[in-house]
């Protein structure tokens, strides 16, 4: 009975993508630096390096989503990443402003994480 449930609730918790907030999905180093940050800079810099972690989990979703593909399938996948790279820059990007002291470059920098993160997530979903 007790496998039974648990093989439910992991059911549940890998088809339904609102159960775990995004924040959980961060490394636990991520976590303790946006944690120990004491200014916007040092949010950034946190961002920044996790950033370059879920670009690795990313790419390696992405790569295993084309292994899993049919032939004539992959290109339609490509098509469909390079279009999702071209929204989040244009999405993230617009978050970025000259006026303001630091220019919005957290806000840029959150955006990137969260679409990169959730990007990974889906792709893992799909394929």
């Amino acid at each position: 009975m007790r496998a039974t449930l648990l093989l439910l609730l992991s059911f549940h918790l890998y088809a339904s993508p609102a159960v775990v907030p995004i924040e959980y999905i961060y490394s636990k180093e991520y976590r303790v630096c946006i944690g120990d940050s004491m200014s916007s800079l040092d949010a950034v810099n946190c961002m920044e390096k996790e950033i370059k972690v879920q670009e690795k989990i990313l790419n390696n979703s992405y790569s295993e989503a084309l292994k899993s593909l049919q032939k004539f399938r992959r290109e339609d996948l490509k098509k469909m990443q390079k279009l999702w790279r071209m929204y989040v820059d244009a999405k993230c990007n617009f978050y970025y402003h000259k006026e303001s002291v630091v220019g919005g470059i957290s806000d840029v920098s959150s955006c990137k994480l969260e679409e990169i993160t959730k990007r990974a997530i889906e792709l893992d979903r799909i394929y």
